[in-house]
């Protein structure tokens, strides 16, 4: 056994080295991200529990062809997002997402935080889109965590 072998060993001893510390850091990062995972999905689920809107009053204005609807926030969390809902309308089949320039959101009475639709407040939406009295239609808001509430309007 001379300084060659020893060479070698050192050699060795020092790749393996190399190669346990780069599974380690791997494995560091992969729970890492895992847990990170984990928290985002439980933070979104939560969320989603305490979340809950009605749409309530559907009205229809029969000397302007506007429709008009009242939200009510019934669950735990606040809305602040409105860019981020969709706003879906139903028509003879026909689907039809409406954007920011097709519809006008009022607060009501805003108690709290202004701008924010917190639990137990209201917001009244006016579609800017010319329906007639006797159409069916289904008004459809989905918020930015995914919660659904929909109404039906029945034509006269």
């Amino acid at each position: 056994m001379g300084l060659d072998t020893v060479i070698v060993a050192f050699f060795v001893v020092g790749t393996i080295l190399v190669v346990a510390g780069t599974v380690t850091m791997g494995t560091s990062n992969l729970l890492e991200s895992s847990y990170h995972g984990y928290v985002a999905i439980h933070e979104t689920t939560m969320d989603r529990l305490h979340t809950s809107i009605e749409i309530q009053d559907l009205r229809f204005n029969v000397s302007t062809n506007l429709t008009s609807f009242t939200i009510v926030n019934t669950g735990e969390t606040k809305l602040i997002d409105f860019g981020l809902w969709d706003v879906i309308l139903v028509k003879n089949g026909q689907v039809s997402y409406l954007n920011e320039s097709q519809y006008i959101i009022t607060f009501d009475d805003e108690l709290i935080n202004p701008g924010i639709l917190d639990p137990h407040e209201s917001i009244n939406v006016a579609l800017l889109i010319d329906l007639e009295s006797d159409d069916s239609f289904i008004v459809k808001i989905i918020t930015e965590n995914g919660i659904v509430s929909s109404a039906e309007h029945v034509g006269e």
